[in-house]
């Protein structure tokens, strides 16, 4: 089961990332299984930025289509990126 946690009125969650570099390009690749989505960068910081932004705004899609927030298990080692949950989600 994934692990939300607030800080203050604010809600997050966690997402595992898995980052690959392109052989053709040179570029970083990050992806967030969970959610089925991808992101890239030059490198590894900005390709977590880029997949950060992607995720945001994943999560506000959901959200206005009333569709339910994947949950993460993040009992897994590896890379995580947190996300503030659009207000009104869950």
């Amino acid at each position: 089961m994934g692990k939300g946690f607030l800080v203050g009125s604010d809600q997050f969650l966690q997402f595992r990332v898995k980052l690959i570099e392109d052989a053709e390009t040179g570029q970083v690749v990050a992806e967030a299984p969970t959610l089925g989505i991808a992101d890239y960068g030059v490198d590894g910081p900005e390709a977590l930025n880029n997949l950060q932004e992607m995720i945001v705004f994943h999560l506000e899609c959901l959200q206005a289509e009333g569709q339910p927030i994947p949950q993460e298990d993040t009992d897994e080692e590896g890379i995580y990126l947190r996300v503030r949950l659009p207000v009104g989600a869950s």
